[in-house]
């Protein structure tokens, strides 16, 4: 086992520990922090406004778990912004994985909710997926991204789930796009294994 999947397995385990009751405090904690530096940043933006323009988020569906982000996405909703989520696709049967984001409207995530809400690590063909009307969103686009992950450090390194998807996400958002990771304190470690090509996040939430 390598230091990043031995890191990676340790922290997981310790993260799954943590109380149900203790997850959804906390991930309220950090929806809110979040969302406090989003109305902070972009405070020129007047909610539920026909003339405002929309703030386009990016985020995930929790699974297992990690930090559920449904408090701010609901949030979105209620402030007319655009939400968008992420999908595991094949251009083929035989080709590599890769995420793409769909645009979720509220009644998508609740009642009407696509398979690949349910299963985010399964991946869809992507011309399936196009029959169903789906179609994948320029990242460029984003305003607000959450980013999901393993564990960080004291130096906002990032360690995800192995599977490279959000080192090739990130460096397709534009350059004042927010970006912030969301964790628990239990993920926090001395030092994230790192890599060269490793990039730290601009900020990460906790709690």
């Amino acid at each position: 086992m390598t230091l990043k999947q031995d890191v990676r397995a340790s922290v997981l385990a310790r993260r799954k520990e943590i109380p149900s009751a203790s997850r959804k405090e906390k991930s309220l904690s950090i929806c809110e922090q979040f969302l406090e530096e989003i109305d902070s940043r972009f405070a020129n933006i007047a909610p539920s406004s026909a003339s405002a323009e929309k703030l386009r988020i990016a985020a995930y569906e929790p699974m297992n778990s990690e930090v559920d982000v449904h408090p701010l996405v609901y949030a979105a909703y209620e402030r007319g912004w655009e939400v968008y989520l992420p999908c595991m696709t094949k251009d083929a049967p035989d080709a590599p994985a890769r995420m793409v984001f769909f645009t979720i409207t509220p009644s998508q995530l609740t009642e009407q909710r696509p398979a690949f809400l349910d299963h985010p690590a399964r991946p869809y063909l992507l011309d399936d997926l196009h029959g169903q009307g789906w179609q994948e969103s320029d990242e460029r686009l984003f305003d607000v991204a959450v980013i999901p992950l393993v564990a960080f450090d004291d130096g906002l390194m990032r360690l995800g789930y192995g599977g490279g998807n959000y080192d090739r996400f990130l460096p397709k958002l534009r350059h004042d796009c927010f970006v912030a990771g969301v964790a628990f304190e239990e993920q926090r470690v001395d030092r994230v294994p790192t890599e060269p090509h490793d990039l730290p996040l601009p900020r990460i939430f906790s709690a």
